[in-house]
Parts: structure tokens; C-alpha cells; sequence
């Protein structure tokens, strides 16, 4: 084969080659290492979201057992406050109950004394009458 034969060839496959995609290994490292780093960026944001995720969620653990105490402490307030309220209920009833009673008898006592000054008024009434 003559030396020209051969460089003709050589020369169609170049460029033959610039219609086809060549790969080359600067080329296909140069796209893995694109793709690591990119892979690498994304792994790095997933781990501090997470990060910052495991850290509100101990922030709201920790919220929550203040909010537990604090929920505990007026449970037993309102406990209190409650017996409180029935004790109070108790002596109220018991006062008005006494009251009444008390009011009864002054409405007797009263319901006495006038009927003793009725009395005394329908004495007095005839001998007023006799003496016009």
C-alpha cells in the first residue's frame, strides 16, 4: 500500500471522527469528576440539612418537656383551685342555709310583734270610739 493510501485513510477517519462524538480520557474524566463534585455538593447539603434538622428537632424536644412541666404544674393548679371552688360552694350553701333560718325567725318575730300591736290597736280602737 502506498504511503499516500494511508494518509488519505488516516486522513477520512479525523474526519470522519469530528462528525462522531469521540470520547477521551481527559473527556470522561473530566465529566466524572464534574459529576462527583456534583454528587458531593448535593451529599453536603442533604448532610447539613440534616444537621440543622437534628438540631430544631432538639430544640422542639426540649420545648416540649417545657411545655410538659409547665402543663403538669397548672394541671395541679387547676386540681386545686377546683377543690377550692367546691369548698367554697360547700360554705356558701351552708351560709345561705343559715340565712334563711335566721331570716325565718326574724320574719316570725317580726309576724309576733305585729300581731301584738294589732292587738293593742283593736283595744285602743273601742275605747277611742266610746269616748267621741
Amino acid at each position: 500500500m502506498p504511503v499516500e493510501d494511508r494518509r488519505s485513510r488516516a486522513g477520512a477517519r479525523r474526519s470522519g471522527a469530528r462528525d462522531r462524538i469521540t470520547i477521551t480520557r481527559w473527556s470522561l474524566g473530566l465529566s466524572l469528576t464534574l459529576a462527583l463534585t456534583v454528587v458531593t455538593a448535593a451529599f453536603t447539603l442533604v448532610w447539613n440539612q440534616t444537621a440543622v434538622l437534628g438540631e430544631t428537632q432538639m430544640q422542639l424536644v426540649a420545648s416540649v418537656g417545657g411545655l410538659d412541666a409547665r402543663v403538669t404544674g397548672l394541671d395541679q393548679r387547676v386540681t386545686g383551685l377546683e377543690s377550692e371552688v367546691r369548698g367554697l360552694r360547700t360554705e356558701m350553701r351552708e351560709e345561705i342555709g343559715g340565712l334563711r333560718a335566721e331570716m325565718r325567725e326574724e320574719i316570725g318575730g317580726l309576724r309576733e310583734e305585729i300581731g301584738e300591736l294589732a292587738d293593742l290597736i283593736r283595744e285602743r280602737a273601742p275605747e277611742e270610739a266610746e269616748g267621741r
